[in-house]
């Protein structure tokens, strides 16, 4: 690292016949001669550590030219050279306006943009403040500079200021020896000066403390004057081989370094600079920071059960910056549900989505429940969509977004929650299927017990009767539903059917069935109960089982046409009552049987009245039978 010249003599004689009072006073005060000195290198090597800069300058402002007194961390080959012109100094503005000069980015700045420095010296940042004589002169400006913009703060302000009444204090003394030892142990940074021991090889075995501060010893813990003159390895036994190691290597190479780093024997962690400073020796700032650090762990070590919550919940989870719509947190159930791995997610809100809506067209960006939120356009949104490509059709998700507010109400970031309603969307339509099913089943209902009623009317010798006989068919009519409805399937069992329609009229059990299983459809079900309803009623009334002796049989089986298709050969045989003759007139009973089940142009339906009993035979196609057709 190059630092300032030690003597500034050639470039003080250019003040030589100045008449401006500025130039006299620092010819008077010997501060050029003297400017070099350590003094106001340390100081501003504090003030870089301290503010965290790469440059800091201990800067006098002649007539026509700045020099620097001190100058840790500036470009070659001003460094070297010592002083710069004037329409290259930024320091000049605070000597002739008397005040602090603050300066968060020059190229922002239309009185700073064109200085020569920000080209020249590479300023983009520049918080100055003024350094007087014992008198009262300006004669010039304590200084930090950053290459990048930086908001400065109060406190950086604060504590230049503080660092320059250093500064003040050594002008006004001369920079005696007292004074600088003075100032020395103001420092609130430890600092050391250290000489490195070596062995018979000029191998480094150690270093010696030559000079340490108060603030050295407040922040070790370690006793006053325990350190000067004694090596490390004394003073901290077991310290750790790399206190040694990096240190030699700093004067070894002529690089400073800065460090992070543990003393296991102190349990404290510090931080700081080493610089190298000729004939193996070196210096060390640093603090303490081990609070900061445990601070910085325990943030770490919540964050990671945070990002562990967040990762084991149900739920998609996305957290945005706000304006920018930049990711923060994405959970692994969000990329689960957008179809992608969560390292491949989109870094910016607007592109997290590819949403689509109910029709399949996609949705703009912007109507993101999270990009509208992180944009400042609502607190709160909410949104059913389909994830995925148009040509798939995507998954249907749930996006519940919030808005994290600061303390002053201003929104600073996006949150969304992403549920998967996919199985309740299929749900929804199910359940909106059913319902068109239930009203369509409804009104062929409606229209079978319409007919049902007008032909039961229209054939009953009175009243009374009629209402009995449209009663017990439209209970028959209720039954086969029911045995629809109860099954895993919209059918019915032969079985079933007959027997529900049967039992009424058969509290002694004469009617006997026997059949394979067989499953009929909505339409033909429907219809052999109301057939099966007719044939029991007939043969209560005037069959077989009007005699105490007379039964039932009905038997079915499954056949083949001539075609190879498979039927439904139904057969009604009555027994053991009074002597049958063929009716006069058929009523509407009569009828309905022999409309017989629905099938195709084959099916029939015969009835014989023979005397022995009735017979009723009916046929029909069994892959018809078993359509889902309704009646």
């Amino acid at each position: 690292m190059n630092e300032t010249r030690s003597d500034l003599t050639p470039d003080a004689s250019l003040l030589a016949g100045r008449d401006d009072t500025r130039s006299r006073a620092l010819l008077r005060s010997g501060l050029l001669e003297r400017a070099g000195e350590t003094q106001f290198r340390l100081i501003a090597e504090h003030v870089r550590v301290m503010l965290d800069v790469p440059v800091a300058l201990v800067t006098l402002i002649g007539s026509d030219r700045q020099f620097f007194a001190a100058s840790p961390g500036l470009r070659e080959p001003w460094a070297s050279e010592g002083a710069t012109p004037l329409d290259m100094s930024f320091c000049r503005h605070v000597v002739e306006d008397g005040r602090p000069v603050i300066v968060p980015d020059a190229h922002r700045d239309p009185d700073f943009c064109d200085n020569g420095a920000v080209e020249a010296l590479g300023v983009v940042a520049y918080l100055g403040v003024p350094l007087r004589l014992g008198n009262g002169e300006l004669v010039g400006a304590l200084a930090a500079i950053d290459g990048q913009p930086r908001p400065w703060t109060d406190g950086d302000l604060k504590r230049l200021a503080s660092a320059g009444e250093l500064v003040m204090s050594a002008m006004a003394e001369r920079l005696s020896d007292a004074r600088w030892r003075m100032i020395f142990e103001q420092l609130e940074e430890a600092f050391i000066l250290g000489r490195l021991q070596r062995d018979e090889t000029g191998r480094v075995v150690d270093w010696v403390y030559e000079e340490v501060n108060r603030a050295w010893y407040a922040l070790t813990g370690l006793p006053e004057g325990s350190a000067v003159g004694r090596s490390v390895r004394d003073v901290l036994p077991g310290v750790e081989e790399e206190w040694i190691d990096e240190f030699a290597a700093v004067v070894e190479t002529g690089e400073a370094r800065r460090f992070t780093r543990r003393v296991g024997t102190l349990g404290r962690w510090y931080e700081g600079i080493v610089r190298p400073v000729g004939e193996d020796r070196f210096t060390v700032i640093f603090l303490d920071v081990s609070d900061r650090l445990a601070k910085e762990e325990a943030l770490r070590n919540n964050e990671a059960r945070i990002r562990t919550l967040v990762d084991s919940m149900p739920i998609g989870v996305a957290l945005a910056e706000a304006p920018s719509g930049r990711i923060l947190i994405a959970n692994r159930r969000l990329g689960r549900l957008l179809g992608v791995e969560p390292g491949s997610l989109p870094a910016i809100s607007d592109a997290l989505f590819a949403g689509l809506r109910e029709d399949g067209a996609p949705m703009a960006h912007d109507d993101h429940p999270l990009a509208r939120i992180a944009s400042g356009a609502t607190d709160s949104a909410a949104m059913e969509m389909r994830t995925g490509r148009p040509e798939d059709g995507g998954r249907w998700i749930e996006v519940q977004g919030s808005a994290v507010k600061d303390r002053h109400g201003r929104t600073v970031a996006a949150v969304v929650a992403v549920s998967d309603i996919e199985g309740r969307k299929r749900d929804d339509e199910q359940r909106m299927l059913l319902n068109h099913e239930l009203a369509h089943r409804l009104k062929n209902t409606l229209a079978v017990v319409q007919s049902i009623a007008t032909q039961t009317l229209r054939g009953a010798p009175d009243l009374a009767t009629a209402r009995a006989s449209l009663g017990q068919r439209i209970r028959t009519l209720s039954q086969a539903h029911d045995i629809l409805l109860a099954g895993r399937r919209d059918a019915g069992s032969v079985e079933a059917i007959l027997r529900a329609a049967v039992a009424p009229h058969d509290p002694d059990e004469r009617i006997r069935l026997n059949g394979p299983a067989v499953m009929i459809g909505p339409k033909a079900s429907l219809s052999l109960a109301l057939i099966g309803h007719e044939l029991a009623t007939n043969a209560v009334k005037y069959g077989a089982l009007s005699a105490p002796e007379g039964g039932v049989e009905a038997r079915w089986t499954v056949g083949e046409s001539p075609d190879g298709s498979s039927v439904l050969l139904l057969d009604w045989r009555e027994a053991g009552g009074p002597a049958v003759e063929s009716p006069a007139q058929k009523g509407f009973g009569t009828r309905l049987i022999e409309m017989g089940l629905p099938g195709s142009a084959s099916g029939s339906v015969t009835i014989h009245y023979e005397p022995a009993g009735l017979r009723c035979r009916m046929e029909a196609r069994l892959n018809e039978l078993q359509s889902q057709d309704e009646v």
